[in-house]
């Protein structure tokens, strides 16, 4: 496992995902807003159009494969129950496996998803429900998140 990934797999699994949540931070907001900025600026640079949720796989994009199990490699990913952040969790680690590869593509995206990423170590969490990101009290709603100014 390279530095890069071993070092993100140590990040996750200092998360408590248990209480993810319980605490929210106006700071979510900024975050959720730097990663929306993030996803629609990869999005829009490689001409890709989507109408989905916010949560794409860098990695299938760039149309490279990982050549180690994401999954053995960072096992608290297993207990995480809510599918979008395991998601996210699992693309970010994905890509940092890349880079420590070597892939020259990837080490552009290397920080796609550290937005997210600090929103769980700062003990937040979102869940997306009847079309509506739900982070805190606030819900983004996902049918044009890609114009959506969160404030």
């Amino acid at each position: 496992m390279g530095e890069l990934l071993n070092n993100t797999v140590n990040r996750i699994s200092l998360i408590d995902f248990e209480k993810a949540g319980n605490k929210f931070c106006e700071s979510h907001h900024v975050l959720i807003s730097e990663y929306f900025r993030r996803i629609n600026v990869v999005l829009d640079t490689l001409y890709i159009s989507t109408d989905n949720y916010p949560l794409i796989r860098i990695a299938s994009i760039l149309q490279k494969s990982i050549h180690i199990d994401i999954m053995k490699a960072c096992p608290i990913l297993e207990n995480i129950n809510n599918l979008y952040i395991k998601a996210i969790c699992y693309y970010h680690l994905e890509i940092c496996s890349l880079v420590d590869e070597g892939v020259d593509e990837a080490n552009e995206y290397r920080d796609l998803y550290e937005p997210m990423i600090k929103l769980l170590e700062r003990g937040g969490s979102f869940c997306i429900r009847q079309g509506e990101m739900l982070v805190g009290t606030s819900a983004y709603p996902l049918n044009y998140w890609r114009k959506l100014e969160v404030k």
